[in-house]
């Protein structure tokens, strides 16, 4: 992960075990092992969610405090061979997480500014919808807007019905 502002951050690593279960079958018997990782520094060695979180399906977050960051960050999840391979089923091993939370331990500027606007351009904006409404109106009332009938459609329409008179018996 690219960072603007290097400094110290608070990282929270949040896991929880959802393919190896906690029940009385085979898919219990699994277990996933992995190293964590951050800035090249060890935090957890032998790391096993489910252990750490009381078992399966439950969350466990990770909380590392201070983290100093120059530009990047550096999460590393490190399966190194240890664990089940073939349990619940082939692939169901390494690391596993489901979320990272990245908090500066600083304030941090922004140079976002906050625009309001003006008397006069909320002035204009309502003399504009004024205007617009008005205008829509007036051609609707001369009949530009769908709201009378020309004398064509009056025409067609009795020649229609005239048409369909012929066909009764």
């Amino acid at each position: 992960m690219d960072f603007a502002s290097s400094g110290s951050y608070y990282v929270k690593l949040h896991f929880a075990e959802i393919l190896i279960t906690a029940d009385q079958t085979y898919t219990s018997l699994g277990r996933r092992l992995f190293d964590i990782s951050i800035q090249g520094k060890l935090i957890k060695k032998d790391f096993n969610i489910m252990e750490e979180a009381g078992g399966a399906g439950k969350e466990f977050t990770l909380e590392v405090p201070d983290v100093m960051v120059n530009s990047t960050l550096e999460i590393h999840l490190y399966w190194a061979g240890k664990g089940t391979i073939y349990i619940p089923y082939s692939g169901v091993h390494g690391p596993l997480i489901s979320a990272i939370t990245v908090t500066p331990n600083f304030h941090v500027k922004t140079n976002v500014k906050t625009k309001r606007l003006t008397a006069g351009a909320i002035a204009g904006i309502v003399v504009g919808v004024f205007i617009f409404v008005f205008l829509v109106l007036v051609l609707r009332w001369k009949g530009y807007l769908g709201g009378k009938d020309t004398e064509d459609d009056d025409i067609i329409s009795n020649l229609i019905l005239s048409h369909f008179e012929n066909f009764e018996t």
